[in-house]
């Protein structure tokens, strides 16, 4: 399309309100992509090409760009588009939705000079076959999350997928019951949680797998409806060429399996213990840790001590491993 239309360079960009999806321009520096980015090239008030967008397909060229800049007082783009050398050009918008535009643009050098009549006239006909492309690839992601999803249900974990955006794309019945609880909910199609606490540590969890790094942080449990949940995130493979669309990461809601009152009251029975005490022992033997034990039982790490405390000395044990030693004793089948 650069080539065709006599211009440097071509851009495929997708913009929402507040980010910047993926910013494609061929035969340009790196430095570019990292400076659009610390100029919030995204933004209209700061981008007069971002500022003369018109409807979906109409021609955008200098003639606009000209009017913009005229009422145009942030001279960050300006300043970008001559670091390097791309300050005329054509534009069009290709698509809009609820997350943001797809864009397609030449961006010419000086020495390419201005558009003229027949250079928009090509890029008008790139365009139309560019916004076939973008549905297609766009239909594509989709149906990834689709199938995410519908492997998700089919294992019946409560999980939200979040796409290369940040957007949630899809939610499974075992989820919705999650939102439904308020714990947590979307906010233009992001996950946050209600609680300051969660949702520091759910958008560090986010950002992490954003990146494809592993979260070094101990585990988030929080309570939902009562009931102890442990929130975990998780990052999906990524592709070399995508819109962003397709499932990024997955969120996972987790709810122990109760510890079945037969298995409390057996160890009640055989044990010098109360029933929460046999509980404790109960969920210590299924090989939970003592916070996570706390964050089942909704106390506190330093409570589930103490109760151990008494637990050891009326078992006469001096250890946790004897401790669980002496349940899994009770617990098997004779």
């Amino acid at each position: 399309m650069a080539t065709a239309t006599g211009s440097a360079r071509g851009q495929l960009i997708f913009m929402g309100e507040r980010h910047l999806g993926f910013n494609c321009v061929t035969n340009v520096s790196d430095d570019y992509f990292g400076d659009f980015v610390a100029i919030e090239g995204h933004r209209p008030e700061v981008n007069w090409r971002v500022a003369a967008s018109g409807r979906p397909l109409e021609i955008i060229h200098e003639h606009h760009y000209d009017a913009a800049r005229a009422v145009h007082t942030d001279e960050r783009y300006l300043d970008h588009a001559r670091r390097f050398d791309a300050e005329d050009g054509a534009q069009t918008v290709l698509a809009t939705g609820a997350s943001g535009l797809f864009g397609l643009a030449t961006l010419r050098a000086r020495n390419d000079g201005r558009t003229d009549e027949r250079a928009r006239a090509t890029f008008g006909f790139a365009a139309h076959h560019a916004l076939a492309a973008v549905r297609a690839q766009i239909a594509l992601e989709s149906q990834g999350a689709a199938l995410v999803r519908g492997s998700l249900e089919a294992l019946r974990v409560a999980a939200v997928l979040i796409d290369g955006n940040g957007m949630v794309c899809a939610v499974t019945p075992g989820a919705e019951t999650v939102l439904a609880s308020n714990s947590f909910k979307l906010v233009g199609q992001q996950l946050i949680a209600t609680a300051k606490q969660d949702h520091i540590a759910l958008q560090a969890r986010i950002g992490a797998a954003m990146r494809g790094i592993d979260f070094a942080g101990p585990d988030m449990w929080t309570r939902i409806a009562g009931a102890a949940c442990l929130v975990e995130v998780t990052s999906l493979p990524s592709m070399r060429w995508n819109f962003g669309f397709r499932p990024r990461l997955i969120v996972t809601f987790r709810f122990p399996v109760p510890i079945g009152r037969d298995d409390a009251a057996r160890l009640a029975a055989a044990l010098p213990l109360t029933q929460a005490e046999a509980e404790i022992v109960a969920l210590l033997a299924a090989g939970l840790p003592r916070t996570n034990i706390a964050a089942v039982r909704g106390t506190s790490a330093e409570t589930v001590g103490t109760q151990l405390r008494a637990i050891f000395g009326k078992c006469e044990v001096r250890r946790e491993a004897e401790l669980v030693a002496l349940a899994v004793s009770r617990l098997s089948p004779r």
